[in-house]
């Protein structure tokens, strides 16, 4: 009797608890992947107004808002969070590892990039710390989040990164010189991610129009 409860139970567990599915696989038209490495995973996400994903899963990620609209995230629990007033263009929302649907209830489209991280919170962390006009707006265990405007022919000190991730909100040219005196020009597409690894380097904005940048710093 008492092992016959058990499968039961077991069964029961089968049928009724959601099982984690990667939202690229259930959600391959909201979901694509941008980056993937050893450390992160960069995903492009769009998803249109009163769309809504499969039940699916996230490790710790930040979020990137490029265009904002109303979210709500539906646990298997049944309990429900959704976008508030900050939930606004170049804004960035850390969230903690965990199963949900994802579900577009405002009246425009979203589009979000995602930068999962795919290894555990270092403890203790680096504390990425770059010069202005680099301006840090969020802290989490993973990364620093920085925002980064500058002029047409403004200048950025020399610093150094670790990896990370820029979003760039604009497009914008900047060119970069290393400690050796190398220079690089780079071009930033508006609404694009790009992952980079460790540099340390001076930048001017080379370009006809305002540099506007999400840096993710990773610890």
């Amino acid at each position: 009797m008492r092992r016959a409860l058990f499968l039961v139970a077991i069964v029961s567990l089968a049928v009724f608890t959601p099982k984690a599915q990667d939202p690229v696989k259930v959600a391959g038209d909201i979901y694509k992947v941008i980056v993937e490495n050893d450390s992160v995973r960069v995903l492009d996400v769009n998803i249109a107004a009163g769309a809504k994903t499969a039940m699916h899963s996230h490790p710790d990620l930040v979020a990137v808002v490029l265009e904002p609209s109303t979210i709500r995230w539906t646990r298997p629990d049944g309990q429900s969070e959704q976008s508030g007033a900050g939930f606004t263009r170049g804004s960035s929302r850390y969230m903690a590892g965990e199963t949900h649907i994802s579900e577009n209830i405002g009246t425009t489209s979203a589009h979000v990039i995602l930068v999962e991280f795919k290894k555990p919170a270092p403890t203790p962390g680096r504390n990425p710390s770059l010069p202005a006009p680099y301006k840090k707006v969020a802290e989490n265990p993973h990364s620093s989040v920085f925002e980064l405007r500058v002029e047409p022919g403004g200048k950025i000190a020399k610093h150094t990164h670790g990896d990370y991730v820029t979003v760039s909100l604009t497009d914008a040219t900047a060119e970069t010189t290393d400690e050796q005196g190398k220079k690089q020009t780079t071009n930033f597409k508006k609404d694009a991610a790009t992952f980079r690894g460790p540099a340390t380097h001076s930048g001017v904005n080379t370009g006809q129009t305002p540099m506007y940048l999400i840096t993710v710093e990773l610890k």
